[in-house]
């Protein structure tokens, strides 16, 4: 407690003005919302490279489907897995990012 004091406005813990602590929270919490909004992103691009992937499979089973049919449900499904990588990739470095603070 005599450290808060003798550190002009600075909390002994965080070394932060104590204006700012409520500033940090609400940024904290920011971030919080921001990983659960890229881990619904993440989700749905999961669910859409399942379905691309499922769509080629039956797509490839037929033999009455045009080529670039199949070439753009393939290129669909790559679309997907590329938003997945970078969703995670996101992800990782957010949670990195929260674990750090």
């Amino acid at each position: 407690m005599a450290n808060s004091s003798l550190m002009g406005g600075y909390t002994a813990s965080a070394y932060l003005p104590t204006q700012l602590e409520e500033d940090v929270d609400v940024a904290a919490c920011a971030l919080d919302e921001q990983l659960e909004q890229l881990q619904r992103h993440y989700a749905a691009a999961v669910r859409a490279a399942a379905r691309a992937r499922i769509e080629i499979e039956s797509l490839e089973k037929r033999d009455d489907i045009p080529e670039h049919l199949l070439g753009h449900a393939k290129r669909q499904h790559v679309a997907a897995e590329i938003r997945c990588a970078r969703l995670l990739t996101a992800i990782e470095g957010l949670e990195d990012r929260l674990e750090r603070e």
